[in-house]
């Protein structure tokens, strides 16, 4: 059964069985997404009339749920919606000011403490609510498994942007509001980690790890939280690909002709929960193949090695030298032979426009886009 969607003043029509995610790519509105099953919460949006589906809403913090929240991804409506992008407020978080610390350095420590839960780990930054265009980055210096409040540093050059409440010597209990937590960007890709050939020989020169690798996919496959982000990639593709890159990690041997993780997976928004889960599915896979703990250690160090340029809080572009290559969004293209319609599997002839999907590779037809639509 069609539903209605009203994204924003544009309608558009859902199919049977079709998210609301899939409705607005498929009609080239260029909505932000990446895993495409609920783990990443990237295509947030907020639902201002009409019924949403449990199983849309009940992965998101409360506070957002109340504010009608859903994840459109999993999101096959019931009945018409009205729906628009994320709303800047209501991402914030209130907090209290307990105290300031100028440093040496002329950076500040800011100790706050938040209304709400914040799930942070140290390392990573929050943005400060200052009511201007630019908004100063603190960098997260508490423990979260040990400190009682919530201590960040900014750097000595954006203290002034604070403002006057949030200079060294404020007044206790000034309220303040925090974004976040992000996760920063590594200035430069990781290069290839010291090579360990020992361990190649452990593995019995890759074929455990072959056999390790074929077990771990079959559970990558079956797994919710990880199957969307192979969407399109075979079993074997995937297989092939890790074994390729941990061996040229592994023993220093030129054998992997891919991108680095950071490339590779520049358009995927991994959370360190979802890296973590990752990490446990092998651990639990590698034991259950019977290897050595001391080899295990030592194949994991190795994919931890690379969790700061896969882990992110939003979208990186693909990096090629000094050159940022962005291929989001959608393009209309004139086709040069004929095909089929990735939505509607419905004929497009040689000669016809069809919109095109610039990351996905998916087309579609003129039966399924607005064409006229102004495309980035």
């Amino acid at each position: 059964m069609t539903q209605t969607i009203d994204y924003e003043g544009r309608i558009l029509e859902t199919r049977a069985t079709e998210t609301v995610l899939d409705a607005l790519l498929r009609s080239g509105v260029d909505a932000a997404f990446s895993c495409k099953g609920g783990s990443c919460h990237t295509c947030l949006m907020q639902c201002q009339s009409g019924t949403v589906p449990e199983a849309a809403r009940r992965s998101l913090p409360e506070h957002l749920q109340r504010l009608r929240y859903f994840l459109p991804c999993r999101c096959v409506p019931v009945g018409p919606m009205k729906v628009r992008a994320p709303q800047p407020g209501d991402l914030v978080t209130n907090c209290m000011l307990c105290e300031t610390v100028l440093q040496d350095d002329g950076s500040v420590i800011l100790l706050i403490e938040p209304a709400r839960t914040i799930r942070y780990r140290q390392g990573q930054a929050l943005q400060i609510v200052n009511g201007a265009a630019h908004e100063p980055r603190a960098r997260i210096t508490s423990d979260p498994e040990r400190d009682m409040l919530l201590s960040v540093q900014v750097a000595a050059q954006d203290v002034a942007a604070l403002g006057e409440a949030l200079q060294p010597g404020a007044e206790f209990g000034a309220d303040m509001q925090v974004r976040g937590p992000f996760d920063e960007r590594p200035s430069q890709e990781l290069p290839y980690p010291d090579p360990d050939p020992q361990l190649w020989t452990l593995l019995d020169e890759g074929r455990t790890m072959r056999r390790v690798l074929e077990a771990f996919y079959v559970k990558v496959y079956a797994d919710p939280v990880l199957a969307p982000f192979f969407e399109g990639a075979t079993m074997g593709r995937a297989i092939d690909k890790q074994f390729s890159f941990m061996k040229q990690c592994i023993t220093g041997e030129k054998v992997y002709m891919g991108d680095r993780p950071r490339n590779a997976h520049h358009w995927m928004i991994i959370t360190h929960e979802v890296f973590d889960h990752r990490q446990a599915l092998m651990l639990q896979t590698l034991r259950e193949q019977g290897v050595d703990e001391d080899v295990i250690a030592r194949w994991t160090g190795f994919e931890e090695y690379f969790r700061p340029d896969m882990v992110k809080s939003y979208f990186w572009p693909r990096q090629v030298g000094d050159q940022l290559i962005v291929n989001d969004g959608f393009s209309p293209e004139v086709l040069g032979e004929s095909t089929l319609c990735d939505h509607c599997q419905g004929e497009v002839m040689a000669g016809e426009t069809v919109l095109l999907h610039r990351r996905l590779g998916t087309i579609s037809c003129e039966r399924c886009a607005d064409l006229a639509q102004t495309v980035a």
